[in-house]
């Protein structure tokens, strides 16, 4: 039985005698408390009905008392928030950690009354009267109120609510329910989860509820439910509802919507996947492009002493040709696991002309190719709207497009329909496409996006919707899927609207420098060395190559350089310990960092690791001569 005393806890003495005199001839006794601290312990001692509660307060404050008496009493009396400071923030806590109410100072005498015979209402409905449903529909008007009045209380839940009676017919639902499944709780009096759900839904709750009437006892279940735009993911605690006599009479289910949750652990667990695949890719892209750097330096020196040998620089036209192409392939083995935004190459473009140039691009597969086989896909363009226009890379945003309609045309080998449609949403551009296909299992959704997943042995590849999340993740995106085996796919795409289109400046070509420059080259490939050596020393310039961090170090703290060239990743003193040194020298150098990791370098403006320019391996020496003429020029 629930005592008759109250707690105040407020700082301030002036403001607890006017709460008592305030609420004098309402039949409580009254205990204070000067801060949170002293407050626990009254409440430990005295064991009061109800709390009123400042939040700002010395020492401990009112949030930190609700989350020591959250760990001390699960089930902790009716609190209400009396404060003229607390922010949005601190309210929302406050709710979340379990109060009844919150009122600003200052009050109104009826008001905070009301209030508090409210909460201490509240709190004994809850704690009596929830297993009594079933018999309030027998039982007199009173218990009808209270009926009325735990209605009240679960219709303010954002979960979703529902009672049961040991048939499987529903009683009781919440207004959250009531939106959700857009069903009032008179429609569903009487009817089962076969009235409303489909076949399999409903099956899985039965299934679930029946576990609960057997067990006896309170179960955790993930359940899935549709509503809205699509299947929605649930944690429900399900337990048993006893009347007075111990007689189980139903099922009460409490469900709280994780789907955002699941998919925010999904992008993470994608994001560590690719880090870790990425992390490996990047070392063997960097090993590659050494040897390409190499094989490019020297076939541009071959080329630039024997130009007059017509068939000799054609053939190294011809191996420059595949060093190019072997760069090329390197860069695209980071492209699936790079999730840092580049916007270098980002215009402002539509995203319905994307869309319509990648049906243009697969129009042999879906048309063309298709007509002579005898078969008809259709595609419907009907819900694609006007947008906003996106800061992109048209070309990554029209390959992800591409990969969907390849997918889509995979699964339908008998013909089909591809839909499209575009909208915009509180600065969100939404591209939704959905095919007629054979549609995905669960696990197949589940590793759809992962390096290497194929269902396409042996043709595919199974980076191309890897390649399309990495995008879509650089481009501050979202992808999502939804699919049923035999009822098609949905990709849904998201991504941040713009019109501010960023027009990089030019500058004015500026003459060249003369070639008499002091050079330092640190590279711990020989041939690499070796390269720019030559090319540099030929062009009038003093060079000193080596081929370690730690001579580097030496050198540049007894010689001054004009410009040094450094790569990265080198044992023992690594690249970025070298530039660090060189910015610390009184007479700064240019400094130039030629490098095969590419897209693992460190943001340049990083503190101590300040660079001019950064030039990746394979290199072309026209564009390093350019670079070196540039930052020379500069001053």
């Amino acid at each position: 039985m629930l005592n008759n005393k109250i707690l105040v806890i407020d700082d301030e003495e002036i403001v607890i005698e006017s709460i008592l005199e305030d609420l004098k001839g309402m039949g409580f006794k009254f205990i204070s408390a000067a801060n949170g601290k002293d407050g626990l312990t009254k409440y430990e001692e005295e064991k009061p009905i109800l709390v009123i509660l400042d939040l700002r307060m010395p020492g401990m404050n009112g949030v930190e008392f609700l989350e020591n008496l959250r760990i001390r009493h699960q089930d902790y009396c009716s609190v209400i928030a009396l404060t003229g400071h607390g922010d949005g923030s601190d309210i929302r806590k406050c709710f979340d950690l379990g109060i009844s109410s919150f009122i600003r100072k200052p009050y109104n005498i009826d008001v905070l009354r009301g209030t508090i015979r409210n909460a201490i209402k509240l709190k004994q409905v809850q704690q009596e009267l929830i297993g009594e449903i079933a018999e309030r529909k027998k039982i007199t008007n009173t218990l009808r109120k209270k009926e009325e009045e735990l209605q009240a209380i679960i219709d303010n839940s954002p979960a979703v609510i529902y009672l049961k009676d040991t048939q499987g017919n529903y009683i009781l639902i919440n207004k959250q329910f009531e939106t959700l499944f857009n069903i009032s709780n008179e429609q569903i009096i009487g009817k089962t989860d076969f009235d409303i759900f489909s076949k399999k839904i409903a099956e899985a709750f039965q299934e679930n509820d029946k576990k609960v009437l057997k067990a006896k006892i309170p179960i955790e279940f993930e359940e899935i439910a549709s509503h809205g735009e699509g299947l929605h993911t649930y944690i429900s605690l399900k337990f048993p509802l006893v009347n007075t006599k111990g007689e189980i009479y139903g099922v009460c289910g409490i469900s709280t919507d994780i789907t955002d949750r699941i998919k925010m652990e999904k992008a993470l667990i994608q994001s560590e996947k690719l880090k870790s695949i990425g992390t490996i890719t990047a070392g063997i892209s960097h090993e590659f492009n050494n040897i390409l750097a190499v094989i490019s330096g020297n076939v541009q020196l071959l080329a630039e002493t024997y130009n007059d040998h017509r068939e000799l620089t054609d053939a190294l036209c011809t191996i420059d040709k595949a060093v190019n192409d072997g760069a090329e392939i390197s860069s695209n083995m980071l492209k699936f696991t790079k999730t840092r935004q580049d916007t270098k190459k980002f215009v402002s473009s539509d995203i319905r002309e994307m869309i319509e140039q990648s049906l243009e691009f697969t129009m042999p597969r879906w048309k063309s190719m298709a007509q002579i086989k005898g078969i008809n896909y259709q595609i419907d363009k009907e819900g694609m709207k006007e947008v906003p226009s996106l800061m992109c890379n048209p070309t990554e945003i029209s390959e992800i497009f591409i990969n969907v309609i390849t997918n889509a045309l995979d699964a339908m080998p008998e013909g089909g329909s591809i839909s499209f449609s575009t909208w915009d949403k509180d600065g969100v551009v939404f591209v939704k496409i959905t095919d007629t296909g054979e549609g995905m299992s669960e696990d197949v959704k589940k590793n759809i996006f992962d390096p290497f997943f194929t269902t396409k042995n042996p043709v595919g590849t199974g980076l191309g919707m890897s390649t399309a999340y990495g995008i879509v993740t650089r481009h501050s995106g979202r992808i999502d899927v939804e699919s049923e085996v035999g009822k098609g796919s949905t990709f849904t795409l998201q991504f941040p609207s713009t019109t501010n289109l960023v027009t990089p400046k030019t500058t004015p070509e500026q003459e060249t420098k003369d070639k008499d420059l002091s050079i330092l080259v640190v590279d711990d490939e020989e041939e690499i060395c070796n390269v720019l050596d030559d090319f540099l020393s030929k062009s009038g310039n003093k060079v000193k190559v080596v081929d370690n961090g730690a001579d580097a170090m030496e050198l540049i703290n007894s010689e001054y350089f004009d410009l040094a060239l450094c790569d990265i990743a080198m044992p023992k003193v690594f690249g970025y310990d070298v530039i660090k040194a060189l910015n610390h020298l009184e007479k700064r150098p240019k400094i130039g960092i030629i490098t095969g990791w590419g897209e693992k370098l460190k943001p340049i403006d990083e503190e101590g690791i300040k660079v001019d320019f950064i030039l990746k391996k394979p290199f072309n020496l026209l564009e390093l001569t350019k670079h070196i003429n540039d930052v020379m020029n500069s001053g």
